[in-house]
């Protein structure tokens, strides 16, 4: 299903460029395409994915595109893509199939993992299989001591005749992983060298060039997690990549990674277990540059698609950043942008539990059959029809291209309502509140249990569903206000336009003195030489503004977690610097306890020229309403004036309730509440005695 763009420029590239840049994000349901023109102005086109050839809807969004705007392919000079396959390939447990070498005592590394129980009082809570199974885990003789030095020489002959073994096997991928090789990576290189020499298998990978650092257990779920998603992922990006060449696309295809920042199509499907999170990093690197051209200092990422609702917390237009977490289950040790997901989306669906109460989700009617309304075979209640029933939604989405079934919706919800007892609009109302109050938790969970007040946060809802709840979460959590970005349900392609290039380099450091700086500042300028060596490589792609920014990973001595702090030779601006970060993450810090670095750590950032607003025109009244409908609020209905939220004038304060109604989304605005318009399309919610 072709979207036609929406009328008007909106943002676009910096004025003056030769060229078009030009992103696309991949989701279950849309593949999303953005264009910015060398004017300042910002093209947007919608296509059907294409779940079993992603490549297929890439391409011809990007034709449809072109066309539409009369250009040539000739014409791109950037293209930037945010994919899903990695992680689809995970969940769906389709990857490669992937051996695992270790240490002879330690093939049990894997399945033993941690102590801890996923669910602590849960009987019957069981850790995901691991990726690389004991049938394809072979031990070596060898051993590493924690300091780096040999303790057990390497028995080269039976790695030699182990070849033969793993061959047999027919694994698309080999992982060597040994016991402390991210101090010492000798024995991993020389093992990955012999069994090349033996054609074990067509890609045979060392732990250490994934992750080269300190925890056996994470280090090698990391590398088998990209052992485990590379086949997948190297074969899409190669096809794509060749289907641009026939396209004669000049433009150096350039991958969204987890951490927010890009890298080349080369180096992806090297590393493919950076793009993990690579579909939902474009939304907040676009709410974060928002959140800087706005002036607004506390912002929470609020992504709502189908099936689940992606939050992150950005300060100081920066998102938070994690180095280490969990991915299906399995522990992933790689820089990423913090973002929460929960099981909460237009799709979740109603159900009726044991005690009778009402539930929603985490199940999701997802795309496919997707909510009774959109006529596809859907027989359970789900957000989307409730909004439609409450009148939140209008009889059409997409520009009228999918028609809304209500009657359908409607007979549904009166089984539903009779099965709980309930009257219909209490119901759908019911279903509206439950999944706010979910929401809300997910808020919570990155600012408050993060020692933020969430009355000084402003929200920034965006995807297809996020206006539809922002009015919600304002009330429920008290917020100052919610903002929503001109195209909201492109917004993870949009942001993806502005993202730098980029590559983290990390070494682990054997100090338990913070003080010793000596050590550290060694790490620091070996890995800072390789920082630059990657920027000359890139920076021809992209301009010489570059950076280079030195951390390190502290910790109070005894700990089992760290906190990632900028690096200074001073030992008490460190000192300053992580109690600072403990007591605003943990609510406390310890000026008395002894400090240690395990991680020394160089991110380096190529940044891309800004994108400049351009701004639209605007009528200078409130135009006539398109049309008025009864909306369900708070306990009763209300004739509420139905809007196309580009015919609103930007400056004057207007009072809801209203619905505003656009391409790619609908903002709703409850009676309590007023909206306005700034200058560049920023849509605010607030309440009315704000």
């Amino acid at each position: 299903m072709d979207m036609q763009p929406e009328s008007g420029p909106v943002s676009g590239s910096t004025p003056g460029t030769s060229g078009l840049r030009i992103a696309v994000d991949t989701g279950g349901t849309f593949t999303d395409i953005a264009v910015a023109k060398p004017d300042g102005s910002l093209f947007i086109w919608k296509v059907s994915s294409s779940p079993s050839s992603p490549d297929e809807a890439v391409i011809e969004g990007v034709v449809g595109a072109l066309q539409e705007l009369s250009e040539n392919p000739a014409s791109v000079e950037r293209f930037v893509h945010g994919t899903t396959v990695a992680t689809n390939a995970l969940i769906t447990r389709t990857g490669g199939r992937v051996g695992l070498v270790t240490t002879k005592g330690f093939r049990d590394l894997l399945a033993i993992g941690y102590q801890s129980r996923p669910h602590l009082y849960s009987a019957d809570s069981r850790r995901p299989e691991p990726l690389a199974p004991a049938e394809l885990t072979w031990e070596v003789t060898e051993r590493t001591a924690a300091d780096g030095s040999e303790v057990r020489e390497l028995d080269e002959d039976a790695v030699r005749a182990l070849g033969a073994q793993v061959a047999a096997q027919s694994v698309d991928v080999v992982v060597v992983s040994f016991l402390n090789a991210y101090i010492n990576p000798k024995h991993e290189r020389r093992v990955v060298e012999l069994l090349l020499e033996a054609g074990a298998a067509p890609a045979i990978v060392s732990a250490t060039e994934v992750s080269a650092e300190m925890r056996e257990f994470e280090r090698t779920s990391t590398a088998v997690l990209n052992g485990y998603v590379q086949p997948k992922v190297a074969s899409y990006l190669q096809r794509l990549e060749d289907r641009l060449a026939e396209l004669a696309v000049p433009a150096k295809l350039w991958v969204m990674q987890s951490n927010g920042g890009l890298i080349s199509g080369k180096t992806a499907r090297e590393q493919s277990v950076r793009t993990l999170l690579s579909g939902l990093a474009g939304g907040v690197i676009g709410a974060a540059r928002w959140a800087g051209q706005l002036g607004l200092d506390k912002v929470v990422s609020f992504d709502i698609g189908g099936t689940s609702t992606d939050i992150a917390l950005i300060r100081a237009g920066q998102p938070d950043e994690m180095t280490a977490s969990e991915i299906e289950g399995y522990p992933l040790r790689m820089p990423t942008v913090d973002v929460h997901t929960i099981g909460a989306g237009g799709g979740s669906i109603a159900w009726q539990d044991s005690g009778g109460g009402l539930r929603v989700g985490p199940q999701s009617a997802g795309a496919t059959p997707g909510p009774i309304c959109y006529g596809r075979g859907g027989q359970d209640i789900t957000v989307t029809d409730a909004h439609l029933l409450l009148g939140r939604l209008g009889e059409s989405l997409l520009g009228g291209r999918l028609t809304l079934d209500a009657p359908s919706a409607r007979t549904r919800l009166q089984e539903f309502s009779a099965e709980l007892g309930m009257d219909e609009e209490k119901t759908a109302e019911g279903v509206l509140r439950v999944i706010t109050a979910t929401m809300a938790r997910g808020v919570r969970k990155v600012s408050v249990e993060r020692g933020i007040d969430i009355r000084d946060c402003t929200l920034m809802a965006f995807g297809g569903a996020g206006p539809l709840h922002a009015s919600d979460l304002v009330r429920e959590l008290g917020l100052r206000s919610a903002v929503i970005p001109p195209h909201p349900g492109v917004a993870s392609a949009i942001g993806m336009l502005d993202a730098p290039i980029r590559s983290d380099f990390v070494a682990s450091v054997a100090t338990t003195d913070a003080t010793d700086t000596e050590q550290i500042q060694t790490a620091l300028d070996e890995l800072t030489e390789r920082a630059e060596k990657f920027i000359a490589v890139e920076s021809s792609e992209s301009g010489t503004d570059t950076q280079i920014e030195r951390l390190v990973d502290l910790r109070y001595l005894g700990q089992s977690y760290e906190l990632t702090v900028p690096w200074n030779s001073d030992p008490a601006f460190l000192r300053e610097a992580f109690d600072f970060a403990h007591r605003e993450r943990y609510g406390f810090d310890d000026p008395d306890a002894r400090l240690e670095i395990v991680a020394a750590r160089c991110v380096a950032t190529i940044p891309v020229p800004a994108t400049s607003e351009a701004v639209m025109d605007r009528p200078d009244e409130l135009p006539v309403p398109l049309s008025t409908r009864p909306v369900y609020f708070e306990g009763s209905w209300h004739d509420t004036p139905i809007y196309l939220r580009e015919a609103l004038p930007a400056g004057p304060r207007i009072p809801g309730p209203l619905v505003a109604e656009q391409l790619d989304s609908t903002v709703v605005v409850a009676p309590d509440q007023t909206c306005w318009i700034d200058g560049s399309g920023f849509l605010y919610i607030a309440p009315k005695d704000n």
